[in-house]
């Protein structure tokens, strides 16, 4: 069998880095009894959005990341489905 070459992927030109909203408003906590703000941040199946997708930067993460396992644990938000 003959080998094709492959081209190139082309890459998106529109490409930019999203900025961390919790950053923009200089926020140093992040409260778990926010479900609004949660809200946001979890999918359809009750998983934690990536950091790519959100925009948020490590640190606001790791925060995220801990208020909703406690929502989780107070029973505000469901558990993964």
């Amino acid at each position: 069998m003959a080998h094709q070459q492959q081209q190139p992927q082309k890459r998106r030109q529109d490409l930019k880095r999203k900025e961390c909203a919790f950053c923009e408003k200089e926020t140093q906590y992040i409260d778990w009894k926010d479900y609004p703000l949660l809200k946001t941040h979890v999918d359809y199946f009750g998983n934690i959005r990536k950091r790519y997708l959100s925009g948020t930067c490590l640190q606001h993460q790791k925060m995220l990341r801990l208020s909703i396992e406690r929502a989780r644990f107070m029973a505000m938000l469901a558990y993964r489905k």
